[in-house]
């Protein structure tokens, strides 16, 4: 089983045919248990899947097809199972099932056959898990516009919260409260109240259709390691994803259900490229980011989890085009491949090891609180763990060491839920009676006297809710003792005031008006709807009214994990005064800053003038500098030209000179050779003559 591939798991559930929809014919035909066949005039598509539920099937066959997986996540396998396909198709029936399928397992033996996904799985879980040593963790979100809110401990949407991972939790929710919830009850609660504060819209195709995605998730964790040291953790994801939906031209839609369509899309289109990518089996990046969805899920689409999608479909010829597309994307998703692993961690891990040690030292403070009252106690206790735990840092740990931790934890974190905790800010006092009371829980208020009014401004005939509480099984009987004062602390007002909460069960026929308010745990402000109209509403035997119930939860942070077991309100009030000094503080040293922080700035202002007035006159300097050498080089570039030109003119003398010179010469020269030709023939003819005048005596006659 370890480390094995598969494909992800794709089942199809055709809707049954509605009372308006039965004047048509079904366009959805199913040969086999694996086959699905559309056949119209334009159409004819046949695919096969792991399996494929008719529209007479039930929701015990839906879950027979994913029991397996949750057996293999008691194992240490995470699993992830979602509903996918158009609004309107039973996705929400099909993971949580019909209002009263959440009826608590105290006042029903079974749960209903319309029961979900959902609750069945949770009996399933816990029923398989009665002889091992396993603790459950709940989480409920909504992705809603595109950002994550949390249903249990933020109906309002106030805190938006943000998506982180680590080595060691992989992908999670900064700030995410994970209840402790040590019975099918206690997740039945949870869901409860979830699905009350889930994002809901009137649309076209269904009257209370989801318009967010939610994800309820459950985290298994083992308390004791096994034969190799190894402790196991799994996470157990249901999705039950918002339906696509396309713009109604006819019917004009609101800005915030048009806001609400397009996210919803967009965040669709980015899984279906995700599958499509995983699909493709190429190495090419994987675009988990584009959606908080596909980043939420990258764990469950990508590796080790065991992916289970069970696809919806309407058989209206009307949608015949969205059922095409629903079943485009199973056909897809079919061809992914994912490794699945077991996942387990050392017990000498490190960071267990510090959380656990952390869990423990902050138990131990409440019930040191609890027991003995004394702020100075507690801070020496609070310093002898300190010093505590930084020996054990120091030590090696071994894997008997690691269970005996975890062990403690529990044993700690069970006996502060029993011992019963102050109100917040009220003065009441809860004890226990003599009947005995869910190990999960931790008595908040007491059951309202029968007849009495709720919300009365007798302290008696008044109860408040914690923000932490919960309702537990009936059976639950808590008193409420004398300490009560008859009006609220914070607003000095008689009840009933805005910070108090009429039950949310029934009451006489004289007081409906107030039988149909119904306060959220987490809700500082009664939310009206009837009892009958919430979501897996409780009903009690004898109109007895179920009280609420404490449970433990966890918030994981980015490098911890933070418990909150109901702290009490001296301990929350000495932590409030140290936040609010702390808060001075922070101010006063902010103030201070920004003193500092001006006079630096002033400072510096005044040094950058005088450096600006220094860079000036340097700049001044260096300029008439440059001048004055600029005048001397033209000065110095003058002198040579003047210079140039005296030698220039003295050259060009000196060159007639040279000139007139060499005609002298030329003419004397030529003197002189006509001189010398002259007296040459002068020679010349006086040898002639003299010749003559030898050889003859008319020689000089003629010559003359």
């Amino acid at each position: 089983m370890e480390n094995d591939s598969e494909h992800l798991k794709v089942a199809v559930r055709v809707r049954p045919l509605l009372e308006i929809d039965k004047t048509t014919d079904s366009i959805i035909s199913i040969p086999s248990s694996t086959e699905i066949q559309i056949v119209d005039s334009e159409h004819f598509i046949k695919s096969a899947y792991d399996r494929v539920f008719d529209p007479s099937s039930t929701q015990s066959q839906i879950f027979d097809f994913v029991s397996p997986a949750l057996n293999q996540a008691l194992k240490g396998f995470n699993c992830t199972i979602f509903a996918y396909g158009q609004t309107g198709t039973g996705k929400t029936f099909t993971m949580f099932g019909q209002h009263e399928s959440l009826q608590s397992s105290e006042f029903m033996p079974s749960l209903s056959p319309s029961s979900g996904l959902i609750p069945s799985s949770v009996q399933h879980l816990y029923q398989s898990s009665k002889e091992k040593s396993l603790t459950f963790y709940c989480s409920f979100i909504q992705i809603y516009n595109e950002h994550l809110y949390d249903l249990l401990q933020d109906p309002k949407r106030g805190k938006v919260l943000s998506i982180r991972e680590s080595k060691l939790y992989g992908i999670f929710v900064e700030g995410l409260a994970e209840f402790v919830a040590e019975s099918t009850d206690d997740c039945f609660v949870l869901i409860n109240r979830g699905n009350e504060n889930r994002a809901v819209r009137q649309t076209r195709f269904n009257h209370h259709s989801s318009r967010s995605h939610t994800i309820f998730q459950m985290s298994i964790e083992s308390d004791k390691a096994n034969k190799k040291g190894l402790i196991k953790k799994a996470k157990l994801n249901f999705c039950d994803l918002a339906g696509s939906e396309k713009y109604d031209k006819e019917n004009n839609m609101i800005r915030d259900h048009v806001k609400e369509l397009t996210q919803i899309n967009k965040s669709l289109s980015a899984l279906g490229k995700v599958i499509h990518a995983l699909g493709t089996g190429s190495s090419r990046h994987i675009p988990y980011r584009d959606s908080k969805l596909t980043r939420l899920l990258q764990d469950s689409l990508g590796v080790n989890t065991r992916t289970i999608l069970i696809a919806t479909v309407s058989p209206v010829p009307n949608f015949v085009e969205e059922t095409i597309s629903t079943l485009k994307f199973a056909d897809r998703a079919k061809q992914v491949m994912v490794k699945i692993k077991r996942n387990e961690i050392s017990a000498t891990n490190n960071q267990l090891i510090l959380k656990l040690q952390k869990e423990i030292q902050h138990l131990k403070t409440l019930l040191n609180l609890k027991r003995k009252g004394g702020m100075q106690e507690l801070e020496q206790k609070i310093w002898v763990l300190t010093e505590e735990n930084q020996k054990l840092k120091n030590i090696g740990f071994t894997v008997e060491e690691v269970e005996r931790l975890k062990v403690e934890n529990k044993k700690l974190r069970i006996e502060l839920q029993q011992m019963g905790t102050y109100g917040n800010t009220d003065g009441f006092y809860y004890t226990n009676t003599d009947e005995e009371i869910p190990k999960s829980t931790s008595p908040f208020t007491s059951e309202t006297s029968k007849g009495s009014r709720v919300g009365s401004s007798k302290p008696s005939e008044t109860r408040r809710s914690n923000p932490n509480s919960l309702p537990p099984k009936a059976s639950s009987k808590i008193e409420l003792t004398s300490k009560a004062k008859g009006f609220c602390d914070l607003c000095n007002c008689d009840f009933p005031c805005i910070h108090s909460a009429p039950s949310p069960f029934k009451t006489p026929k004289d007081f409906k008006s107030i039988e149909k308010s119904s306060s959220s745990p987490f809700r500082k402000t009664p939310i009206y709807r009837s009892a009958e109209s919430t979501f897996g509403g409780f009903s009690t035997p004898n109109g007895k009214s179920p009280e609420p119930r404490r449970m433990n939860v966890r918030y994981r942070m980015t490098n911890c994990v933070v418990e909150d077991t109901g702290v009490t309100d001296k301990l929350k009030e000495v932590e409030n005064r140290k936040k609010e000094m702390r808060n001075i503080q922070a101010r006063l040293n902010k103030i201070t800053e920004l003193e500092n922080y001006r006079k630096e700035q002033f400072k510096k202002e005044i040094k950058a003038l005088e450096e600006n007035r220094k860079r000036e006159e340097e700049d001044t300097r260096r300029k008439m500098i440059e001048d004055k050498k600029k005048k001397m080089d033209i000065l110095e570039k003058k002198k040579v030209v003047e210079e140039f030109k005296r030698n220039k003119k003295i050259n060009e003398e000196i060159e007639q000179l040279k000139a007139k010179v060499e005609m002298r010469e030329a003419e004397d020269k030529r003197r002189r050779e006509n001189e010398m030709k002259k007296q040459k023939l002068a020679e010349y003819y006086s040898r002639k003559k003299q010749q003559n005048e030898f050889e003859g005596g008319n020689y000089s006659d003629d010559f003359d």
